[in-house]
This record gives structure tokens, C-alpha cells and sequence, in this order.
């Protein structure tokens, strides 16, 4: 009866984690529709110089036919100061963890190489020089931006053109240096995005040091920080990239390259910082509802052994009514989660919850206030214990096999001199008669 019972109940379980489900994907959806105006997750790339060049062929005829390039250059040297300040905007009940980032892309150029190409010197166009910043949203780049080229001032327009990695943009009109001497650069821009905060290292040499008062970074791409400091008041990392980490030429055309090779080798290097939430309600709200099924079967079988031990009957509607009580449990965490965190959710649930069911068990059993007051205690251990299992991410699995094993050790143990052939309740003194 009782395994019928539990499979009774996981029908109101399914109907919770498809709740669970549900909310979780309108977060989303407000999140979508919250970086849609705001700014989508950020990736900067750049700057790239590139330069047009033209390249005479002999066709069959012997006529000359002349054919347009684009060669595009990586800086020799690039650092980048970045500061990503939080912001939280909402759409109804959800809110979304945004930032607003301060850039400083700083370093330099050398006079670019056109050798791999044999290209002479006087099909070299310089006046078609232009620099550009690859942003993956550009609708995010807030603010004006500056730029100083080689000592003069320079000024940004929308677009960039096609490099081959899938990259969106801005770029500028520039001057190569008449001495042939090095480039030196500094932009300063302001973007807005959602989530995380990704860079490309396009520097021979690549320095990026990033700060922000958030206390919850969760750093991704490859490499690490080379160093980090995580506190309450924020945190700080510095990446550290040479020449050999990244998986990209320092200059190419559009024909000798494959484009998806390209765009991958670009994607792939990329590193960053995303603006983690510290307790996700859903994903919480969700573990909680897969361990459901084992705290309901071990509350249960409490529930039988109390039956077995004073030798009263428990009608199977009662063991259910506990059961959808426990159910209601996740129910009303997920609800109030979403005003008044999880923390302070998971308490008031809990009580109310096992205030229920202890009051119920009390007047079931009828044996005095006791007996209502231990369940309330043994109620108190499961969730307390379901809490801990939650908090310890890591640790999760042995505490669940630990916990399951004691549990299990206790029920053997108490039962351990039951007759189970000769077992008989007190049919005549059923529960709650």
C-alpha cells in the first residue's frame, strides 16, 4: 500500500518540478528580453588594423586584372583595464543582474608586413587604414567613444568590416605612421551587458585586469586569472596571455583562411568573467523537488514504524494526507522564494509544513502531545538535513549516501526483534478511533 501511495504522490511532484520548470524559463525569458535593451553578454575583440592592397594577375589574354584585398594586423602589445560595475533591473517579479563596463584598450602597433603576400609597396593602399573593435551586442556601447592613434585623436563610426571571425563592431579611420616606427594606441569605451564579460587576446602579448564590486565572479574561458582576489567588497583579476596561447595568426586575408576555423580559433580563445547569482531559487527549488521522492518514503516509513511499535492502525488516506503535506512543502518554498529569498523561504516552509503534519500525527495517533512534538522533531532532522544537502554542493553525494546509510542503519536497527510473519496491529483500535 505504501509503495502505491508513493507513486500516487509523484504525480503532484512531476506537477511541482514542471512549476519549477515554468518559472525558472520566464526568468529567462525576462532576462532575454531585459538584455534585448540593455546589452547581451559582451565579448571585446580588438583592436585589428586592417589595410586594403591590390594584386595584378595576367589573365589568359594577357590582359592585366586587378583584384582587391584586405589584410588584416593584431597589435604587438595589448592591455586592457576593464571595470564591471552591477546593476539589477527587473521585469515583474524577476530580477536580472546586469553591468555597466568601463574599458581602457591600450598599446601598440607595428608597421604592418606584407612579405606572406609579395605584395610591392606601391599596390600598399595606407589611406584605406582603419581600426576597429569588435563588441558582440553594439547596441550595449554606451556613451561617447575615444580614440587616440599615434599621438592624434581619432573618431569611431558604427560597423566594422568583415574580418573573417564573425566579428560586429566599430572602426576609425587611421593614419599609418610615415616613419615606419611602431603605433601606439588608447580607446576608451563604455559598454552594457548581461551575464558575462568576455575578452579576445589579439595582443602578441596580452594583459587584462578587471575589477568590480561584485562578490560572486564566476571566471570562464581559457586561461584562469593568472591572479585573483575574491571578497565581500568585490573582486580583482589579471590574465596574463602570450603569443602561443591563442589559436589565431597575428595577420591574415579573407583567402587564406577558413572562416569557421577562424571564428572557432576566436570563440575558443576568449576568456572572462561572468556575474554569478549566489543562490538561483530555481535551481535550487529544483534539487529540492529531485530529493523529494526519498525524504517522502523515509518520512513514511517513519510514520509505519510508529504504527509497528505502539501497535495502532494508520488508514492509508492518512499516510497520503502527510504525504501532499510534504508536497506542499516545495510548493510553497518555490512560492515564497520569489520574495523573500530562499533562505527565509526554506524556514517558513519547513515550519509550516512540519507544524502540519505534527499537529495532524497528534491527533491521529491520540497518545498525548508527545508523540506530536517528536514527529515535529524528526521533521525538523529531515529538513535540516535536506538544507545541508542544498548548501554542499560538492559534498552533496556523500552527504546524501551517509545520511541515506544511517537512516537506513536506525530503521534496521529499531526494527531489528520484529516477527514480521507474526505481526499483528491493534485492528480493534485503529488511529484516530
Amino acid at each position: 500500500m505504501m509503495a502505491v501511495l508513493m507513486v500516487a504522490l509523484l504525480i503532484p511532484l512531476m506537477m511541482i518540478l514542471g512549476v519549477v520548470s515554468e518559472r525558472a524559463g520566464r526568468r529567462e525569458e525576462a532576462s532575454r528580453e531585459i538584455s534585448e535593451q540593455w546589452g547581451r553578454a559582451q565579448t571585446v575583440a580588438g583592436p585589428l588594423l586592417s589595410i586594403e592592397f591590390r594584386t595584378i594577375d595576367t589573365s589568359n589574354k594577357g590582359k592585366p586584372q586587378v583584384s582587391m584585398h584586405r589584410a588584416f594586423f593584431l597589435p604587438v602589445a595589448l592591455q586592457i583595464e576593464a571595470e564591471a560595475i552591477p546593476e539589477t533591473r527587473s521585469r515583474g517579479l524577476f530580477e536580472v543582474i546586469v553591468y555597466r563596463s568601463r574599458l581602457k584598450l591600450t598599446g601598440r602597433f607595428v608597421q604592418p608586413d606584407f612579405s606572406p603576400w609579395r605584395v610591392e609597396a606601391g599596390n600598399i593602399l595606407a589611406s584605406t587604414a582603419s581600426v576597429s573593435v569588435g563588441v558582440t551586442d553594439p547596441r550595449g556601447i554606451a556613451g561617447p567613444i575615444s580614440l587616440k592613434w599615434n599621438g592624434a585623436d581619432g573618431k569611431f563610426v558604427p560597423g566594422m568590416t568583415d574580418t573573417g571571425a564573425g566579428l560586429s563592431g566599430i572602426s576609425a579611420h587611421v593614419a599609418l605612421s610615415e616613419s615606419g616606427g611602431e603605433m601606439p594606441f588608447e580607446i576608451l569605451l563604455e559598454i552594457n551587458g548581461t551575464g558575462e564579460l568576455r575578452f579576445i587576446p589579439v595582443g602578441n602579448d596580452t594583459t587584462v585586469n578587471l575589477t568590480s564590486p561584485w562578490p560572486h565572479p564566476g571566471f570562464s574561458g581559457a586561461p584562469l586569472p593568472r591572479e585573483r582576489s575574491v571578497s565581500d567588497d568585490g573582486f580583482t583579476a589579471s590574465w596574463t596571455v602570450p603569443y602561443y596561447g591563442r589559436e589565431f595568426p597575428p595577420s591574415w586575408t579573407l583567402g587564406n583562411i577558413s572562416r569557421d576555423t577562424h571564428q572557432n580559433a576566436f570563440n575558443q580563445s576568449s576568456f572572462g568573467v561572468a556575474l554569478v547569482r549566489p543562490v538561483d531559487i530555481y535551481q535550487q527549488s529544483e534539487r529540492a523537488v529531485k530529493y523529494a521522492s526519498l525524504f517522502i518514503v523515509m518520512t513514511l516509513v517513519i510514520a509505519f514504524l510508529w504504527e509497528v511499535v505502539h501497535g495502532v492502525l494508520v488508514h492509508p488516506i492518512q499516510y497520503l494526507f502527510i504525504g501532499f503535506a510534504m508536497c506542499v512543502f516545495y510548493l510553497l518554498l518555490l512560492a515564497l522564494s520569489e520574495h523573500a529569498g530562499f533562505d527565509r523561504s526554506y524556514v517558513i516552509a519547513a515550519v509550516a509544513s512540519g507544524g502540519l503534519i505534527a499537529w495532524y500525527w497528534n491527533a491521529v495517533i491520540r497518545g498525548g502531545p508527545r508523540h506530536g512534538l517528536l514527529m515535529g522533531a524528526v521533521l525538523a532532522t529531515l529538513y535540516g538535513y535536506l538544507y545541508l544537502l542544498l548548501r554542499l554542493e560538492d559534498y552533496a553525494l556523500a552527504a546524501g549516501a551517509a545520511g541515506l546509510f544511517i537512516m537506513l542503519a536506525a530503521v534496521m536497527f529499531l526494527t531489528r526483534r520484529i516477527d514480521w510473519y507474526t505481526l499483528k496491529l491493534g485492528r480493534d483500535t485503529p488511529a484516530g478511533a
